[in-house]
């Protein structure tokens, strides 16, 4: 089987997965479209180890900080002067923390925020379901490159 066939078979299959575990059983507090996202962010970041430890990294540390960044907004009163300065701060943080070798992929980084606000930014414990929805998405990613690799494998 080529293996462009094999990889598209062995996401269909995860993706089959994903969607049980991340839609059906609701109370896992999984973010399906978020494990979809750094399934993404794994393969941009080129598959392998670095598939998975490049963006989860970058995402984590972003999550993390954009949840800092608004729990500041709160305690600035929540208006919008507030946000559009502390996000701005933020977005900068995101860019230089490329200095930091295992921080460098900023694209996850910027994703990861995203995700973050997407969930809703809320600065409470689904802070870390996405963070473990970025985990989900990053072992589907590795996992679907392992399997589809196997399956390209002549008998």
């Amino acid at each position: 089987m080529k293996m462009l066939h094999a990889l598209g078979l062995s996401i269909a299959l995860l993706v089959a997965l994903w969607v049980y575990v991340s839609i059906g059983l609701p109370n896992l507090g999984f973010y399906p479209w978020i494990g979809f996202v750094a399934w993404a962010a794994f393969y941009a970041a080129g598959g392998g180890k670095d598939g998975v430890f490049k963006p989860l990294a970058a995402a984590t540390v972003a999550i993390l900080l954009t949840a800092l960044t608004m729990f500041g907004v709160g305690e600035a009163g929540g208006g919008l002067v507030a946000m559009i300065g502390l996000v701005a701060v933020l977005a900068f943080v995101l860019v230089v923390l490329s200095d930091v070798a295992v921080l460098s992929y900023t694209p996850a980084a910027f994703l990861g925020a995203a995700t973050y606000f997407g969930s809703g930014g809320k600065v409470d414990e689904s802070v870390l379901f996405v963070i473990l929805s970025w985990v989900a998405g990053l072992a589907l990613g590795y996992a679907s490159e392992a399997l589809g690799k196997k399956m390209a494998r002549p008998a």
